[in-house]
């Protein structure tokens, strides 16, 4: 059964496509059919990586009344696929989500990648209006994204409370967990503001926090997700094998929906 995830927050710059990304390319090492699907329309997956940025994606196909899955970008790791934006005209940005609100762009998506996908995951803009209530209302789950620093936790009560009401009046998301991201244990303000995440919403926060950590603007620099900055990935990257991890059990889940149990190393 295909899955459905959204990365969210109210606050902008708090890690969000970073983490999006890096869990996408975890997934699909880990052997899950994976679509990672850009609905910001600054188009922040295709400026995390080379050689996307300038591709026909939703936009174009919105604009052309075309299936949205035309934009696919295939990537070299074969469970892997992207959907970016593409260019948007920033005088068409007003009325980008209503005119994708009448197409049923996102719930398109969800159908027409039933077949191919194990997990579509979305990158949703920061906020809770627009593109992103339009994911917000139509994924499976829903991934809280929370930079470690006061102010962004105090933003996170009221996208808990959007997807409250989103479930009242019929939406079938579900708050999967939150994550905290540029955590760091040397600083006791950023370690301070993860410690209150883990007392506010216990069991709701994911074990692994994301850190900050200067490979992750190496990576972004270099237009590749942490696990193809180099032949031998940086350690930092191995966080996303353990958050993936995470997101699986709370799926009920195992990569690519095959049987998990130990493997013989010798026939």
């Amino acid at each position: 059964m295909t899955r459905s995830i959204a990365f969210a927050s109210l606050k902008g710059g708090v890690g969000k496509t970073t983490v999006a990304l890096n869990c996408a390319f975890a997934f699909a090492r880990r052997g899950a059919r994976t679509l990672l699907v850009d609905t910001d329309l600054q188009g922040a997956i295709g400026m995390s990586l080379d050689g996307v940025s300038d591709r026909p994606g939703l936009a174009a196909s919105l604009a052309r009344g075309g299936p949205p899955l035309e934009g696919l970008v295939k990537t070299r790791l074969p469970e892997l696929c992207l959907l970016p934006m593409g260019p948007v005209d920033a005088l068409d940005e007003d009325r980008f989500s209503i005119n994708a609100r009448e197409a049923n762009l996102v719930g398109r998506i969800l159908e027409q990648s039933q077949r191919d996908f194990d997990l579509i995951l979305f990158d949703t803009p920061a906020g809770l209006g627009g593109m992103s209530r339009l994911a917000l209302e139509e994924v499976d789950h829903v991934i809280a994204v929370a930079q470690c620093e006061p102010l962004a936790l105090r933003a996170l009560p009221r996208l808990l409370e959007l997807l409250a009401r989103l479930r009242d009046i019929g939406s079938a998301c579900s708050l999967l967990g939150v994550v905290g991201t540029m955590s760091s244990f040397r600083d006791p303000v950023l370690l301070a503001s993860l410690e209150e995440l883990w007392s506010l919403y216990r069991d709701q926060v994911f074990d692994t926090a994301v850190p900050r950590d200067s490979t992750f603007l190496q990576a972004s620099r270099a237009g590749v997700p942490l696990g193809l900055l180099s032949r031998r990935p940086p350690a930092v990257s191995a966080v996303f094998d353990k958050l993936v991890a995470e997101i699986e059990e709370r799926l009920g889940t195992t990569a690519g929906g095959e049987d998990d149990g130990p493997i013989r190393l010798v026939d």
